[in-house]
Order: structure tokens, then C-alpha cells, then sequence
């Protein structure tokens, strides 16, 4: 793969990472490859393998979080939040009651919702971004976007989500559902899931949990899926076929 600069995109999951790269600007064959371990080490060894431009300091990289790396959780409305200093720190103690663990060592991000709604809030470890950032910076291939999956996938297929649905993000051990009532965010789920369960299982579970059973379920994921799920395509574009 010979080009000035390349984009990268990297998927970190529980059982390791896949890596997906091209040039930036022409249409080409997208290199990838999966890597299997933890994400240090997974990352590390796809570093040496993926392909780099000639002009390596412009190359980027996209880092998608997958489980168990991020935490979901839905901030109801708050009619006394104003800025978004507001909603974080609202954020950040929701996080410590709901799952008791210490918010300092958490990167927490929420968009304030629009008057009247809840919204979507997302935390993942700073420990492990900056390992990763330390990581790549050795290889001079910096960030330009750290991701959740699930969100990516939510902001990517936004458009195409209509009424009272379910937006469902299987991974390798886990399903992430994102619940919407007239198009607008309500709950967040992300379940544990074994290796050869049933999807349709799995999001039966999910709904339990969340206690909706919403009329249309649209999925993401690199393959097709069989009806009455509705397919929407992989949760990135590049992602379109499963690492070999």
C-alpha cells in the first residue's frame, strides 16, 4: 500500500484488537488484520505490521473502544443543568453511585441533551488511553478520534433511526443496545455474552434487563443478519468484512 498518508482505524475489544488502514485520499484496498491478547500488547504487535504513508507524521488514527473498556449509562433530564461544566459533574457522580467506582480515574464524556431530554453518557479508563497514546506516540501516529463503539455506531446510523426502536452493536463477548422512543435516546444496555450465543437470545436478554421491547431492531455488524433484525452494516465502514 504506497501513499503519502494513511488513515487508521483500530478496534479494541475484550479478546484483542482489529486494525483497519487506507490512504487517506484515493480509494484503495483497505488492509486489515486482527490481533488476539490484551489491547496493549494486541496494539502493539498490529504497529509493526500496519502499513504507514510516505509522509508518516500525517497518518491518523481512529481508536474505537469495544468491551470491556467503556461504561453507558443515561443521564435523565435535569432542569437546574445549565453549562456543560453542569452535566459532567452531574455525570461524574452518577457514574460513582451507579457502579461505585472512583470517577478520577475515568474519562467521562456527555453531550448536553436538548431541553427536556435525557441523554447518553459514556466513561472509559485513563489509564488505558494513556497507555495507548503513549503507545502510539512512539510510532508517531497520533489520534485524531477516541471513540466508544457503541456511540460511533449510534452517531454513524443516527439518521436511519426513526420512532421506537433498538439500535444493537454485537462484539466478540458482548452486545451493546441503545433503546430510542421517537428517535430520542431512553436507555442503554451492554450485556456479557458467550462466544456462540444466539443473537436473538442475547437481545432477548437485553430487552429483560431494560424492560422495553421495542417494534424494530436494527444491527450493526460486519455480517448480515437474518430477519426480522433489520441489517444496517458494520459499525465502521472499514469494518465491512471480519479481520482474517
Amino acid at each position: 500500500m504506497s501513499s503519502l498518508c494513511i488513515e487508521h482505524v483500530v478496534l479494541l475489544q475484550s479478546t484483542g484488537a482489529s486494525w483497519a488502514a487506507r490512504p487517506r485520499w484515493k480509494t484503495a484496498t483497505t488492509w486489515r488484520s486482527h490481533q488476539d491478547g490484551e489491547p496493549l500488547g494486541a496494539c502493539a504487535a498490529l504497529l509493526e505490521r500496519a502499513p504507514r504513508g510516505r509522509l508518516r507524521y500525517l497518518d491518523r488514527v481512529t481508536l474505537l473502544l469495544g468491551f470491556p473498556h467503556v461504561h453507558y449509562w443515561i443521564l435523565p433530564w435535569q432542569a437546574g443543568l445549565y453549562s456543560q461544566a453542569d452535566w459532567q459533574g452531574y455525570a461524574r457522580a452518577s457514574l460513582s453511585q451507579q457502579t461505585g467506582i472512583d470517577p478520577t480515574l475515568w474519562q467521562v464524556q456527555v453531550a448536553p441533551p436538548g431541553f427536556g431530554q435525557s441523554c447518553l453518557a459514556v466513561a472509559t479508563p485513563l489509564d488505558l488511553l494513556e497507555d495507548l497514546r503513549i503507545l502510539f506516540k512512539l510510532k508517531a501516529l497520533p489520534f485524531s478520534a477516541c471513540v466508544p463503539l457503541l456511540t460511533a455506531t449510534l452517531q454513524h446510523y443516527g439518521k436511519q433511526l426513526r420512532g421506537d426502536c433498538v439500535l444493537a452493536v454485537p462484539e466478540t463477548s458482548a452486545l451493546g443496545c441503545v433503546y430510542l422512543q421517537q428517535g430520542k435516546v431512553s436507555q442503554v444496555c451492554l450485556i456479557h455474552t458467550a462466544p456462540d450465543s444466539l443473537l436473538s437470545n442475547n437481545l432477548f436478554t437485553a430487552n429483560l434487563l431494560v424492560e422495553q421491547h421495542p417494534p424494530t431492531t436494527f444491527v450493526a455488524t460486519p455480517r448480515p443478519v437474518e430477519p426480522p433484525e433489520h441489517w444496517l452494516g458494520p459499525p465502521h465502514p472499514w469494518l465491512m468484512e471480519p479481520a482474517p
